[in-house]
């Protein structure tokens, strides 16, 4: 009797253990998301939970407020301009946001204006072919394997060989032994 009372403790002591990681770890999921986007309402929905259970957890990182990052948001710069910023301040992403957005609020001018860099979208016909490429079972390998043989970029490469798959052509690879490889 004593190894199936020892087997049922180690199994609920398993079970438990099991338990408090997956609760650690969504906690903590829960965490990033709502880092990611303080202001969302899903950002706000965590940090009034958490503030209700007694944890003090600012939604926002230290030296960073929620005045800077609504004002550089609001000013319309795009996630291409704040990888911009970043390059040119050599800081994080939450210190530019923070610096750029104190910059704004104080009435100074950054860099450049908002949506310089922002990619425009691509054409309805160019993402039909780059989807048509996809759906006929090519792969990012597929897209770097292209690259090389055609001497492209990525965007270019993808809307090219999708054209081909649209115009019922036959790429110089083949999707099966590629995704094999």
């Amino acid at each position: 009797m004593t190894s199936s009372t020892r087997t049922l403790r180690s199994t609920s002591f398993r079970i438990t253990a099991i338990g408090v990681a997956a609760t650690g770890l969504c906690v903590v999921g829960a965490g990033m998301a709502a880092a990611a986007n303080p202001t969302s309402s899903f950002g706000q929905a965590v940090g009034t939970t958490v503030h209700a259970v007694g944890v003090d957890w600012s939604s926002m990182p230290d030296g960073y407020t929620q005045a800077q990052y609504e004002a550089f948001w609001a000013a319309e710069y795009s996630g291409e301009d704040l990888v911009e910023l970043q390059e040119i301040w050599s800081l994080d992403a939450t210190e530019t946001k923070s610096r750029a957005g104190q910059m704004l609020l104080d009435g100074e001018e950054l860099p450049f204006a908002p949506g310089t860099h922002t990619t425009p979208e691509l054409p309805a016909d160019e993402q039909a072919a780059i989807a048509a490429f996809f759906e006929a079972g090519y792969t990012g390998e597929d897209v770097e394997a292209l690259n090389d043989l055609w001497n492209t970029e990525h965007l270019e490469t993808k809307a090219r060989a999708g054209q081909l798959v649209l115009d019922g052509e036959e790429l110089p690879l083949d999707p099966a032994t590629s995704a094999g490889s």
